[in-house]
This record gives structure tokens, sequence and C-alpha cells, in this order.
């Protein structure tokens, strides 16, 4: 958990920064948290910097200095991103704000806001969603929660306000479904497909992706999105469209075999590995799911499993081999060069039948 204390402090330095830049992950829950943070202290600013990072689990690239050189700001936050490199840190020369989930990490020079620092007798290990923390962090304002629950359930988390969320907006949670885990909302309900239109919006050019959040930040109801009700809702819709039949055309090829293990790889320029083992896990909690998206000389993976722990796993099955990864328990990500996925292969096979 976050202490009050931590809380607070978090919350004084965004609301005493009249130049912030916000670099978060380019997932529900990083863009929830952004937006969150954005409409938290849009009136009270000078101006506000997003900034998506892509491509690596690591805030480490100069491309991201140079973007602070140019906005020129007083305070960078950064949401959601599970690493930063030191130097990357040394050379940033303002306070730097971290919010996030993952693995706790040691970097120095940095203001670090993890909740598995410390302990929660609910939660343990507690790594609630960094939209989470950001709901608090903002004062929970219930217009806005349904961004708050985009970004938990698309992470897939299901937070305490679940049930108020249902009151306000009882079309977009089935309440006469029961609920497995996060995945029945995520693939049963309206707001399930209101995750994976905001989801889908990450995706594409990096023009599209900048156009996307632009108009995000100027939608205060999902039923502008969900229904297409107003011009931003109808421009999000559109891209979600666009985007979901490449998805659908890919997700055909993946095969389901009696192999434990749903092993399914594909060249495309839509970074989709997350959200097709997603799926593919929630309709077969008894798979290991690796799908894995060819990219020049690496293989960009995504490892599923309900039962298993694929970080443990991750971890043994990258020794000895060029890549990196890591995650959550049941969820993780890794790069791994191609010479030696084949091999990779045969250890997550390895290692994943020591724990079945």
């Amino acid at each position: 958990m976050l202490t009050s204390k931590e809380i607070q402090e978090l919350r004084y330095a965004l609301r005493s920064s009249k130049r912030p830049i916000i670099f978060f992950d380019d997932d529900t829950d990083g863009l929830s948290s952004f937006l969150l943070f954005y409409h938290y202290i849009k009136d009270y600013v000078e101006d506000i910097k997003g900034i998506i990072v892509k491509s690596s689990p690591i805030l480490k690239d100069d491309i991201y200095l140079r973007r602070i050189e140019e906005y020129n700001p007083d305070k960078v936050f950064v949401l959601d991103k599970p690493m930063m490199h030191q130097d990357f840190i040394d050379k940033i020369k303002i306070p730097i704000y971290w919010l996030d989930h993952h693995p706790i990490q040691k970097n120095s020079k940095v203001h670090y806001f993890n909740p598995l620092m410390h302990q929660d007798k609910k939660y343990n290990p507690d790594n609630r969603p960094t939209t989470y923390w950001a709901y608090k962090v903002t004062e929970e304002p219930e217009n806005l929660m349904w961004i708050a629950m985009v970004g938990c359930i698309g992470d897939w988390f299901i937070p305490e306000f679940y049930k108020k969320y249902m009151e306000k907006y009882p079309d977009l949670w089935n309440k006469t479904i029961k609920i497995r885990n996060p995945g029945t909302v995520l693939h049963e309900t309206k707001h399930g497909k209101l995750c994976r239109i905001i989801q889908f919006n990450m995706k594409g050019t990096s023009k599209e992706i900048q156009d996307s959040i632009r108009v995000m930040k100027k939608i205060l109801n999902p039923y502008d999105i969900i229904d297409r009700k107003t011009p931003e809702g109808k421009f999000i819709y559109k891209h979600y469209e666009k985007v979901n039949v490449i998805y659908e055309k890919i997700k055909s090829n993946v095969k389901i075999t009696k192999d434990k293990i749903v092993l399914f790889v594909y060249n495309d320029k839509y970074v989709l590995t997350g959200d097709l083992s997603n799926e593919i896990q929630y309709y077969h909690p008894d798979k290991l799911i690796i799908i894995a998206r060819e990219k020049t000389e690496d293989m960009i993976c995504s490892l599923r499993s309900e039962n298993l722990n694929v970080r443990k796993i991750l971890e043994e099955s990258l020794i000895g081999i060029e890549g990196y990864g890591g995650g959550h328990e049941h969820a993780c990500g890794c790069s791994i060069k191609k010479k030696d996925f084949d091999r990779f292969i045969k250890n997550l096979r390895k290692y994943a039948s020591k724990q079945s």
C-alpha cells in the first residue's frame, strides 16, 4: 500500500507544479493514470505535457531527455514504468516523482512511490495498479471513476469502488454474470469493451497515438465513446474499429491443442501480444500462454498463466539467454533475440513443467 503520508506528498507535488511533464506507459493503466493526473491539475497549471513511453519497460532513451530539455518543465512525473536507468535519472536536474506497482527498484535521486514497499494484510504482495493509486492521489473524483475503472480492470484488478461504479453505470457492468476474475469484466461486459477501445487507441503510428491521447483528454463521459455520442467519442471508436479488424484476423490464427502451452508467433506492426495473451488465457485458464511478435532481430513476448508463477518461470528461462523481461506473478513481458528464441521456449517448457 501507499501510506497516507506518501499520497499527500505526491498530491502536493502534483498540485504545486506549474509546468509538469508526465511520462506514462502505453497501456490502459498508464494512460488512465495520466488522464487522472491531467484532469486533477489542468485548471491550476501553466501547461501539462504528456509523453507516452512505448517499446520498452525501461525509461532510458535520450529522446525522452530531449523532450524534457525542449519543454523545460519544473517537475517530472513517471507513471507505470517498471524501470528507469540511473544514468537517465542523473541527467535530469529537476525533481522526479515516480509512481509504479512493479517489482521494487533501487534508484537514487528520485521520489519513488510503490505499494510493494509496504505490507498490506489484504493484498500481499500489494501490486494494485498505478491507476488505483493515481485515483487516490487525485482525491477520487466520482465523475472520473470510469477512467479509474478502465485502468484497474485493464490491468487485471477489481477495486473496492466497483460497487459504486455498478450503481452509476449499471449497463456497463453486467450484474447478472458471476465474476470469476477481472477477465470476466474485460471479456463479458460493456465496460470490458470500453477498456479494449481505449487500449486499441494506444496502437498505431506515433501521430495516431498522440491524436488519440489529445482527444481522450477532452472526454469526460464513457458514453461519448461506447455509444459514439460526440465527435471525440466517434474519433476514438473509429480507431478502435480499425485496429480490431487486424486483432481479430491475427487471433483467428491462434490454435489451441492439447499441449499445456499455447505458443503463437505473428509478424505485424501492431503490438497486440498483451491483448491476445489476456484473452486467450481467460478462455483457457489451464494453459501457459506465450504470444510473440517478430520485430527485426527480436521476439517481443507476452506470457500469461492463471495458475503458474510466470515471473519466476521467466526469470529462470532467461538464464543464458540474450534478452530481458519481467512483470507480475501471472503476467509478464519480455524481449528475446531471435537467435535464442527456440532455446528460450525450451527453457520455458522445462521450468513450467516443474511448477505443474
